[in-house]
């Protein structure tokens, strides 16, 4: 049988070997098109596990709030890389990427949302079914939790904005990266939880936190950021290459020019956030721990509604010289249409801080039909909205996010040191 150590430093010298032969093809062998593309692909994997382990072992001594935004936004600095690397291609070569600029952070915020969310329920359901476990199908948030609910909501309600004046500009960014900011520094100031259960780690996590010498804990985490961090810089282009040319070689002819959208809005996001399915996973298995996972998600997508777009405009700026605003066509409106609709509807299932299996169910299926039908999405959008007004209609009397908001508002966040 193999010591659980020795197998913890085989899955950690995997992933850092892949990452260096990936590195080493990209720049050895960049004309390979498949080679690079599927080294590539396993480096933005590898790294972002090696990411999030580290970023779970080092969230033992602050709030369980601001621990779970930390490990949520390492766990999409994959996306970071990514939304900037086109938005910098976009301008230097507008009639080739401008358009795609939007297409990974509503392609992520609409697989954590319509797909994460529901098998983090459905994992739980399973689960207790296979432990002969009965009770409610539901998972409830605290109330402290309230502050992730509200700065979603509010978050998405500010793409209206975005919608009405067609554009992203520089101004939408700065607003953004202030309410991400607020949201932090909110977080920051909650307590550290001290009632209900602690995140379980994961072994390769457990290592890091298990090592006694403080200095070299802190070496191993700092270690692994640095070198996932470099490994993003120095493949990340390769990897958007890569799913452009995928697209044109094998998708043009099924999806048309909208080929390289769609396959960035999915691939990018699917092997970004895998390490973060991964770690939502494993505690929606269990009961105590379910929330949690739900948690891990709400902030991920507070993360991209605000700090990942804002990047956009900020980059495009950047890289275009000054050109100003990122200008919205047909496609573009309807794909950022559904993804607010989508998230609006997702935060009205939570006002009551408890989430069921009909909430979850509706966002699988119509997130499905939307990614499945191209042409169904302008349809489906407007279909959450309804959804959303009838499930806020059905939640009257039950409404509990915002008095819990400001609850928490005077008890902790605005509370004297």
């Amino acid at each position: 049988m193999t010591h659980p150590k020795a197998r913890v430093l085989a899955e950690y010298s995997a992933l850092v070997l892949w990452t260096i032969a990936a590195i080493a093809v990209v720049h050895l062998a960049p004309s390979f098109v498949y080679v690079v593309a599927v080294f590539t692909f396993g480096a933005i994997i590898a790294a972002s596990l090696l990411i999030a382990w580290a970023a779970e072992a080092s969230e033992a001594s602050i709030s369980r709030g601001l621990a779970l935004a930390i490990v949520a936004i390492v766990q999409t600095i994959p996306e970071y890389f990514v939304e900037g690397t086109i938005a910098w291609k976009a301008g230097k070569e507008p009639g080739i990427w401008l358009h795609n600029v939007i297409a990974n952070f509503t392609g992520a915020n609409r697989l954590l949302t319509g797909f994460g969310w529901p098998l983090i329920l459905l994992t739980l359901i399973v689960q207790r079914r296979r432990n002969h476990h009965l009770g409610p199908s539901t998972i409830a948030l605290q109330r402290e939790q309230s502050v992730e609910v509200v700065f979603m909501l509010g978050a998405s309600l500010y793409y209206i904005w975005v919608l009405i004046q067609q554009e992203l500009t520089i101004f939408d960014g700065v607003v953004w990266v202030g309410v991400f900011v607020a949201y932090m520094w909110m977080l920051a100031r909650l307590p550290r939880g001290k009632e209900g259960p602690e995140e379980p780690l994961l072994g390769p996590s457990l290592e890091i936190v298990q090592i006694k010498s403080t200095r070299k804990r802190t070496g191993a985490i700092i270690g692994l950021f640095l070198f996932c961090g470099l490994t993003f810089v120095l493949i990340t282009d390769s990897f958007v290459t890569s799913i452009q040319d995928l697209a044109q070689m094998f998708l043009v002819g099924l999806l048309g020019s909208g080929a390289v959208f769609f396959t960035i809005q999915w691939i990018a996001p699917v092997l970004s956030e895998f390490p973060e399915k991964v770690t939502a996973f494993n505690w929606a298995r269990q009961v105590t721990t379910a929330p949690l996972a739900l948690l891990n998600f709400i902030s991920s997508s507070v993360n991209e509604l605000t700090a990942l777009v804002a990047l956009i405009p900020i980059v495009y700026l950047v890289s275009s010289g000054g050109l100003g605003s990122i200008p919205l066509g047909q496609l573009q409106w309807i794909e950022i249409f559904l993804t607010m609709s989508q998230s609006i509807y997702a935060c009205a299932s939570l006002l009551d801080l408890k989430y069921d299996i009909q909430n979850a169910l509706v966002l699988l299926v119509l997130w499905v039909v939307s990614t499945a039908i191209i042409e169904t999405r302008l349809a489906v959008g407007t279909l959450f909205l309804v959804l959303a007004t009838w499930e806020t209609l059905r939640s009257h009397g039950h409404i509990v996010v915002f008095s819990a908001f400001r609850e928490t508002l005077r008890r902790s966040v605005l509370r004297k040191s």
